[in-house]
C-alpha cells in the first residue's frame, strides 16, 4: 500500500475516499454518512433496519483506521462468536482482498488484523461480549470500539469503552437492530443522544434491501407490527410487546365454513402432556392440515391414562378415515416422554390389531378398492429445541423450535389454509401469547412462565395445535 505522508493525512480526515479509492468499494450515502461520522465525532450509534450493510461499513471503517493512524487498536465485539467471526471478521477479510497491496501490509489472522511488523502495537482484534472484561486494557493514542449488533450486548461490556472515550483519540462505532428497549444501545438514541452522533437508516431508504423482503414482512407480520419496526424500519419495539398470533385470525378460522375433503388422506394428532396440576393434557387432531376436529382435553397428567385415550383417539380415526396415514406428534420435554416410549412400544401391536380388522371389513373387496395397510408414525417433539425458518425463503426465522411451531399456526390462520374447532378458549391461549425480536433479529415466543406471571393459563390447546401442523425434519429435536 505505502501511503504517502500527504495521501494519510488526506485520508485519515477523509474515509469515503479511503473506500473507493484504496478499498475499491462503493458505499451508499448512508454508508457514506457512517463513515464520515466515525472520522467526524468521537461516538457514532447507528440504528437501521436488516441489510443495509452495517458489517461492511464496521469493515472499512477498521480498514481505514488502521492504514490512517499511527499504532492504532481496535476492539471488536458482538454478542455472539457467530456475529463476530462468521460475518464481521470474514466482512475484513474480504476487503482486504479487493487490493492487493492492503493484503501484503495488513495481515489477516483468524482473531487479529494487524500491520506487518506491528503485530503487538498496531492491530484489530475481536472479543466475544460475553465477560465484561471483553473490552479492557486497550490504550493507545488511536482507538476504534467498532460494536456489531450492540442491542444485544450486556450493560457491563459497554462500562470499560465509556472510560477509554474519554481519552482524545479515541472513537466509537457501534451499529445494531433496535431490538431492546433499555440498556446502553437505546439510551444512546434516547436519553443520553447528546453525546453521541445518532443516525438512523430505514431499510426502505436504503438500496441495498430488497424489495422483496420488505413486502414479505409486511405480508406476514403488518407494517405496525415490531418485526417490522425492526427488520426494516429500523425502529425500537413498542414499549408493550406484540401478540404473536391476531385474535381476529384466530376467531376467523374457528367461525370458517369447514373445507371439503372428499376423502382425508392424512391425520395429524398433537399430544401437550400436562406438567402441572393446573395445567391441561390435550389432543389435537387436525385432518390434512386444513380441518382441525375437537381436541380431547384431559385435566390430569397421568401418562399411562393418557398414553392410552392417544391409542383411542389413533383407534378411532384409522377406522374413521382409513386411507389416512396417522402421525402423533408428541411433546416430550416433561411427562410426555412416558407417553411417547409407551406409543412406541405399543406401534407394532396397534397396527396389528389395525390392518386384522381391515382385513376383516375389507378383505373381499378388490385390492385396488380397498384401503392400504395403516401408516403410522409416532414422533418425539422438543419444544425449545433448535429454531429456524419455516420455509427457506421466509425473511425471518425463529430462535427455538416453539416459534417454528407456533409459527406454523399463525402461517395457516394468515392464509386462512386452516378451520378451526370454535372454542373460545384456544382462541384466547393462540392470540394472547406475545412475542419479541432478539440481538440477532429472529423472534422469541412468549415463555409460559413469563404468561403465568400475568394470569394467564398454559396455552396447551394452543400447544397441541401447534404440535399437529408442524412436521420436524427429524425425528429427534434435542438440542444435541
Amino acid at each position: 500500500m505505502s501511503l504517502t505522508t500527504d495521501a494519510i493525512l488526506y485520508y485519515a480526515d477523509n474515509p469515503v475516499d479511503f473506500v473507493e479509492d484504496i478499498i475499491r468499494a462503493k458505499p451508499d450515502a448512508n454508508q457514506k454518512a457512517i463513515l464520515n461520522s466515525v472520522a467526524q465525532y468521537p461516538m457514532t450509534t447507528v440504528r437501521s433496519g436488516h441489510g443495509i450493510g452495517k458489517s461492511a461499513v464496521e469493515s472499512w471503517a477498521a480498514i481505514w483506521f488502521l492504514s490512517t493512524r499511527p499504532f492504532p487498536k481496535i476492539p471488536c465485539t458482538a454478542p455472539t462468536q457467530h456475529q463476530l467471526w462468521d460475518i464481521l471478521w470474514a466482512e475484513i477479510a474480504k476487503w482486504l482482498r479487493s487490493n492487493p497491496a492492503l493484503a501484503q501490509e495488513l495481515i489477516w489472522t483468524k482473531e487479529k488484523v494487524y500491520m506487518r511488523g506491528h503485530q503487538e502495537e498496531w492491530f484489530a482484534v475481536g472479543r466475544t461480549a460475553s465477560k465484561p472484561d471483553a473490552l479492557q486494557g486497550f490504550h493507545a493514542d488511536h482507538v476504534l470500539y467498532i460494536i456489531d449488533e450492540a442491542s444485544g450486548v450486556k450493560d457491563e461490556i459497554f462500562e470499560p469503552v465509556l472510560g477509554a472515550l474519554s481519552t482524545k483519540g479515541a472513537k466509537l462505532l457501534m451499529c445494531g437492530n433496535p431490538t431492546k428497549i433499555t440498556g446502553f444501545f437505546y439510551d444512546s438514541h434516547h436519553k443520553n443522544r447528546d453525546i453521541y452522533n445518532a443516525i438512523h437508516v430505514d431499510g426502505r431508504d436504503s438500496s441495498r434491501v430488497d424489495q422483496d423482503f420488505i413486502d414479505k414482512i409486511i405480508d406476514m407480520f403488518g407494517e405496525d407490527s415490531d418485526v417490522f419496526r425492526v427488520r426494516v424500519s429500523g425502529e425500537f419495539p413498542r414499549a408493550l410487546p406484540d401478540s404473536f398470533i391476531h385474535m381476529e385470525w384466530a376467531e376467523r378460522a374457528s367461525k370458517a365454513d369447514p373445507p371439503v375433503i372428499e376423502r382425508v388422506t392424512r391425520v395429524d394428532l398433537g399430544v401437550d402432556v400436562a406438567r402441572y396440576g393446573d395445567d391441561s393434557s390435550v389432543i389435537s387432531p387436525v385432518l390434512d392440515k386444513k380441518l382441525q376436529e375437537e381436541p380431547d382435553i384431559y385435566h390430569h397428567n397421568d401418562t399411562m391414562e393418557l398414553t392410552g385415550k392417544t391409542v383411542q383417539a389413533i383407534q378411532r380415526y384409522a377406522v374413521k378415515h382409513p386411507w389416512a396415514s396417522i402421525h402423533v406428534k408428541i411433546d416430550c420435554d416433561g411427562l410426555g416422554v412416558g407417553v411417547y416410549d409407551r406409543l412406541a412400544e405399543l406401534k407394532d401391536q396397534i397396527l396389528e390389531e389395525e390392518n386384522a380388522r381391515r382385513e376383516r371389513v375389507y378383505g373381499d373387496m378388490d385390492k385396488d378398492e380397498r384401503p392400504p395397510d395403516l401408516d403410522l408414525e409416532i414422533v418425539e417433539c422438543h419444544f425449545g429445541g433448535e429454531g429456524g425458518t419455516i420455509n427457506d425463503d421466509d425473511p425471518i426465522g425463529y430462535q427455538t423450535s416453539t416459534g417454528l411451531m407456533w409459527g406454523t399456526v399463525r402461517e395457516a390462520l394468515r392464509t386462512q389454509s386452516i378451520k378451526l374447532w370454535y372454542d373460545d378458549k384456544q382462541i384466547s391461549q393462540l392470540s394472547n401469547r406475545k412475542y419479541s425480536v432478539n440481538s440477532a433479529g429472529k423472534i422469541e415466543l412468549e415463555k409460559k412462565e413469563a404468561m403465568k406471571k400475568r394470569g394467564l393459563s398454559s396455552p396447551d390447546m394452543g400447544d397441541a395445535l401447534a404440535l399437529a401442523l408442524f412436521d420436524p425434519l427429524v425425528s429427534d429435536w434435542s438440542l444435541d
